[in-house]
């Protein structure tokens, strides 16, 4: 592909560069002015909040707003606990997801369909699988049952030191895959000759990704990093439908602070500790990508001598399916035991997973009046009684289901029309500021939910649109994920097809709709697929801007589901699940394909 800054050699080229500008720019005015209106200008606006006492005398107080966060007791709790989880978890994803592409680099056959279960955790709903790490984690789950059964202590993980382990093992089921997925990828686009340079010098498999594969995903791995940091923060969604907004001290994170102080409208501490987020943010970031840098500089200095001892190493295809057979049934699990427990009667999974021991569940292992969870993938009884019950006597339910459709599909026409035209002016003008802009959108894109939560705030307050649909599906229309991920595909298109268009006459608006939309099908069908699992799956937004309990779509409700009534959750859950699984399915090949 040919750049498009060119350099301006005279007045002709000057004028040419000013005439596409001026025919790109309104491609890119809308997505510009919707994350000006919506992201920008309010969160620069937010830091006067910061600055003053309260929003009554608007005293100056400078910087005693962020003094008085930093030593608050609740915000040092989130810090920590916070920090110690992704402390743990983002090394340990990354580790992981390597190992697993690795598998995947040496698997034969079947690398689609273990790629494809691999992702599927990043569209299934939070609230589908909150039952399955309910009865694994609570004080009669699965792992206490097998402590006693063993004689040993049980535990009460939400209220011990253990607790950080269930955010960790959660986040790790759920993106563990899509990054081992990228990693695949990146390894696919390594140079073979380096790998046969290192045979020819006797290399072991070892010393070959040490020096070349791990060297060469430097960027990946920055990438990678990247998105774990981001969806370290959307851990929130299964703490929140497990715990609730005041979870055991071990398990209260920043957002939980940031989320409080929306509930309570105190602006100062609340845009006070978005700041101190967004720096920490800041920090991590930069470290991240001079670490990358630093080590895609040594690739150009790589030597592999003779004296590289050679080791010859000869694995089955044994060891490398039956890796990955045990990594699909721990991806599955959850989902697995949702459908199956949907066939339950409503009392048959009462009793199964109740604390109490009664006369139908007296069999069952229990501790002096603990009864603990009879996990089970067969229904003693099969039947639809949940989803008949669902079905006919909960109106309520469908409200729900309703008001997720309507949250969800203005987002994703809004955003996928919007993404391509502003992708495409990204990529047709000939601006010298052009990516100092792109910068922007980036930098929005990688900021916390928590903090974006802010200057969404305060716009739907200014446009009184709190407690309506437009607080969510507006900003989510104009989030800067769609321009990033449909310009990186735009890079590859092949300029000649576009200059060919131009000298036959071919106007700009016909040139993007007839010759570079049809060929991006691909990218927006995968932007689809990630926005709608984002969006199908909103907690945190719906939580803060929406206060109609009779408005909250389902993703929220299921929350209420598990504990109020859980004899019908499973059902709820599994109906709930059906148009994320048909949108995955539909679009998955071309998700693994665009990673």
């Amino acid at each position: 592909m040919l750049p498009l800054r060119c350099k301006i050699s005279g007045k002709g080229t000057e004028k040419e560069e000013l005439m596409k500008f001026k025919k790109s720019l309104p491609y890119l005015l809308p997505s510009l002015a919707g994350l000006s209106v919506f992201y920008l200008i309010p969160l620069l606006l937010s830091s006067y909040y910061a600055l003053i006492n309260n929003i009554g005398s608007k005293k100056f107080v400078g910087l005693q707003n962020f003094i008085n966060t930093v030593q608050n007791p609740m915000f040092q709790k989130g810090l920590f606990n916070t920090a110690v989880f992704m402390m743990i978890s983002i090394p340990a994803l990354i580790f992981i997801a390597l190992l697993i592409a690795l598998l995947l680099k040496r698997m034969p056959r079947g690398q689609g369909v273990l790629m494809a279960i691999m992702m599927f955790p990043i569209i299934i709903p939070s609230g589908v699988t909150a039952h399955f790490w309910k009865s694994i984690f609570d004080v009669n789950g699965l792992i206490n049952k097998t402590l006693y059964s063993f004689e040993l202590p049980i535990i009460n993980f939400a209220g011990s030191g253990w607790a950080i382990l269930i955010p960790i093992i959660i986040y790790l089921w759920k993106n563990t895959g899509f990054a081992a997925v990228i990693f695949c990828a990146g390894m696919k686009r390594v140079p073979m000759e380096y790998y046969e340079h290192a045979n020819c010098a006797g290399a072991s498999p070892w010393q070959q990704f040490r020096h070349i594969t791990w060297t060469y995903l430097a960027p990946t791995t920055f990438i990678v990093s990247i998105l774990s940091i981001i969806n370290s923060f959307k851990i929130f969604k299964e703490l929140y439908i497990l715990f609730g907004n005041y979870p055991p001290d071990h398990l209260y994170m920043l957002q939980h602070y940031l989320n409080n102080q929306f509930f309570s409208l105190n602006m100062q501490k609340l845009t006070a500790a978005s700041y101190v987020l967004i720096i920490g943010v800041g920090i991590v970031i930069f470290v991240l990508f001079c670490w990358q840098k630093k080590l895609s500089d040594t690739f150009a200095t790589l030597e592999l001598g003779g004296h590289i001892p050679k080791l010859q190493t000869k694995r089955s295809q044994f060891i490398s399916y039956l890796p990955a057979a045990m990594i699909a049934l721990v991806v599955l699990l959850p989902l697995l035991l949702t459908v199956s427990s949907s066939f339950m009667s409503s009392h048959e999974v009462v009793n199964r997973y109740t604390t109490e021991v009664t006369a139908f569940n007296d069999s069952d292992l229990a501790r002096n009046d603990l009864h603990f969870a009879n996990i089970g993938f067969y229904p003693n009884n099969p039947t639809l009684e949940q989803y008949q019950s669902l079905l006919f006597d909960h109106p309520a339910y469908w409200r729900f289901y309703r008001n997720s459709i309507l949250v969800t599909l203005p987002i994703l026409l809004g955003q996928c029309i919007i993404s391509c035209l502003a992708a495409y002016a990204f990529e047709r003008m000939q601006w010298k500021y052009k990516e100092v802009l792109f910068f922007g959108y980036l930098a929005i894109m990688m900021m916390p939910l928590q903090v974006l939560l802010v200057p969404n705030y305060l716009v739907a307050d200014f446009l009184h649109l709190r407690d309506s649909y437009a607080s969510i599906i507006l900003p989510g229309i104009f989030n800067p994920l769609g321009v990033f991920w449909i310009r990186q595909h735009l890079k590859g298109f092949p300029r000649e097809c576009i200059e060919a268009a131009e000298s036959s006459g071919a106007s700009e608006w016909k040139v993007f709709r007839c010759i570079v939309l049809p060929n991006l099908k691909p990218a927006v069908i995968s932007l689809f697929v990630l926005t709608f699992a984002e969006y199908w799956n909103v907690i945190d937004q719906a939580v803060v801007l929406i206060k109609s309990i009779h408005k909250q779509p389902l993703s929220v409700h299921l929350g209420s589901m598990l504990s109020t009534e859980p004899g019908l959750f499973f059902a709820g859950a599994c109906l709930y699940l059906i148009p994320a699984c048909l949108v995955f399915f539909i679009g998955k090949n071309h998700l693994i394909d665009s990673s």
